[in-house]
C-alpha cells in the first residue's frame, strides 16, 4: 500500500510540470502534501526454539552399557556335580542366588529394577503349568521373571564336566534376559519389533539372544573363579561358546546368531566383565548374523 501511494503523487506532480493538468489534479495539487508514514519498528527477530526431538530410549541407548563391570561375589557351588533333577535344582538356586548378588548392582546403577528370578524344571513328557510354552527344540528358555528348563538335558553321566558347563551357560545365558527385562530393554525391543518386516524382526531377535548370551559371559567371566571356570572346564566352556548358534537348530530359523558371532560375543564379555562389551544393538548386521 504505501508504495501505490507513492506513486500517486510522483504522478500529479509529472502532470503539472506537463502542463496539462486536469482538474482532479489541481485539486489534488492543492491540498497538502501527504507523507510516508514512519514504519513500525521491526520487531527483533526471535530465534525459533530447537526443533530437536528429546532422545527416546532405546535399547541400543540403554544406560547398561555404562553401569560399570560385573562384580566378582562369594559363592560357594555344591562340590557334587548334579545327577538328579533335584540336584540340579538345588545347584541353581546357589547360582542364581549368586547371579542375584553379582548383577543387582549393575542393574540398580543403570536405572533398573531388580528382583530375584523363579526357576522351573520341566519334563517335555509332562510340562508344570508355568512351563507351559516349552517348545520341543529348546533346552531352556525365560519368560517375565522365570527360568524354564528341560532338566534331563543337563544329566550326563558320560560327560558330567560338560554337562555341568552346559548348564552353568544355560543358567548365566537367561539370567542374562533377566537382566535385559529389569533395565528394561526387552520392552523397548518389544516396542520396535512389531514396526519391523520378518528379516527385521529376526534380526532384531538375534540381537537380543547374542546380548544375552554376552551378558551371561561377562558374569562368568568375572566369577570364573567361583565357578569353577578355569584350566579344562574353561576349555570345555570356550568349546560350548563355539559350537552354539541357528547351525544347530533343527527348524533351521535364524533367530538366534551364527556360531561364529556367539563366539565373539562371548569371548570379549567374558575377558571385560563389563556390559559394555554388549551392545548388539548398535553392531553392523554381519556381526549378529
Amino acid at each position: 500500500m504505501l508504495k501505490a501511494a507513492g506513486l500517486a503523487v510522483l504522478a500529479v506532480a509529472v502532470a503539472a510540470v506537463a502542463g496539462v493538468a486536469t482538474q482532479e489534479e489541481r485539486s489534488m495539487a492543492a491540498q497538502p502534501a501527504r507523507t510516508t508514514p514512519t514504519p513500525l519498528p521491526v520487531k527483533p527477530t526471535v530465534k525459533p526454539t530447537s526443533t530437536a526431538r528429546p532422545v527416546v530410549p532405546t535399547a541400543a541407548t540403554s544406560k547398561l552399557y555404562g553401569a560399570g563391570q560385573v562384580a566378582a561375589v562369594p559363592c560357594v557351588l555344591p562340590r557334587k556335580r548334579p545327577s538328579a533333577k533335584a540336584e540340579l535344582m538345588g545347584y541353581a538356586r546357589v547360582a542364581l542366588a549368586c547371579m542375584d548378588r553379582a548383577w543387582a548392582p549393575v542393574i540398580k546403577r543403570a536405572g533398573g529394577s531388580y528382583w530375584s528370578l523363579e526357576i522351573y524344571p520341566y519334563d517335555v513328557v509332562q510340562l508344570p503349568l508355568e512351563c507351559a510354552a516349552a517348545r520341543a527344540d529348546t533346552d531352556a528358555y525365560y519368560t517375565s521373571g522365570r527360568i524354564c528348563f528341560e532338566w534331563r538335558e543337563y544329566i550326563d553321566p558320560d560327560y558330567p564336566q560338560q554337562a555341568l558347563v552346559d548348564f552353568q551357560d544355560m543358567l548365566a545365558h537367561e539370567y542374562g534376559h533377566h537382566v535385559q527385562q529389569a533395565t528394561n530393554i526387552l520392552d523397548l525391543y518389544d516396542n520396535q519389533a512389531w514396526k519391523q518386516t520378518q528379516a527385521e524382526q529376526l534380526e532384531s531377535n538375534r540381537r537380543m539372544e547374542l546380548q544375552a548370551s554376552c551378558l551371561g559371559a561377562a558374569f562368568l567371566g568375572a566369577n570364573r573363579a567361583g565357578f569353577g571356570l578355569t584350566g579344562v572346564r574353561r576349555d570345555l566352556w570356550v568349546y560350548r561358546t563355539r559350537h552354539q548358534g541357528d547351525e544347530y537348530n533343527p527348524r533351521k530359523v535364524r533367530d538366534h546368531g551364527a556360531r561364529v558371532n556367539f563366539a565373539y560375543w562371548t569371548a570379549r564379555a567374558f575377558a571385560s566383565r563389563n556390559p559394555a562389551s554388549c551392545n548388539t544393538f548398535t553392531a553392523t548386521s554381519k556381526r549378529v548374523s
